[in-house]
């Protein structure tokens, strides 16, 4: 009987440190997906464009290109929304008489939204990428390639000397 209570007592024993052994707990965890909307560019410094004298007399003098600029953006929508960028100068900023001024993006990161048609820029907002859903374009040298052409429209009207600076703002907003 002796050897039985021992038995008994050694199970208890250690059955007792067994369900100890795998004895837990748990919580829940909530994780939330925020709406973000960023827009950025890989540098702000000024773009000069000039005209460009022809190669043979009698011809017209053309405008610069440049495509230094990188828009980088960030976006996280709710599904079946998605977002444009729109580009526009300042009220009261104008092209030197008989020009204008050309923007189209290109190289738009998979994903990321659709290149517009190129836009002659003014006052107001036009898309220049459109059906942006959730996305990231990465950073420095990634991000849609901004293609400005300084367009000679008139050259009767172009005047030595002038000069315009204008303030170009891209705005990513939900698509409307």
């Amino acid at each position: 009987m002796k050897r039985l209570t021992t038995l008994f007592l050694m199970v208890v024993f250690f059955g007792g440190f067994m369900y100890a052994a795998n004895d837990s707990t748990s919580h829940d965890v909530t994780m939330n997906v925020i709406e973000v909307v960023l827009i950025d560019l890989n540098d702000t410094s000024t773009i000069v464009l000039n005209t460009i004298a022809p190669a043979h007399g009698g011809e017209n003098p053309t405008g610069d290109t440049d495509s230094s600029k990188l828009l980088q953006y960030t976006s996280l929508v709710p599904s079946t929304t998605t977002r444009n960028i729109t580009a526009e100068w300042d009220t009261g900023d104008q092209a030197p008489a008989g020009t204008s001024l050309l923007l189209v993006a290109i190289s738009v990161p998979a994903g990321c939204g659709t290149a517009g048609a190129q836009i002659t820029v003014d006052d107001t907002a036009q898309n220049i990428i459109t059906n942006i859903g959730s996305c990231a374009t990465g950073t420095g040298t990634n991000g849609a390639e901004l293609t400005y052409t300084f367009s000679i429209d008139d050259v009767s009207q172009l005047v030595v000397g002038d000069s315009e600076t204008v303030t170009i703002t891209l705005t990513l907003t939900d698509a409307s």
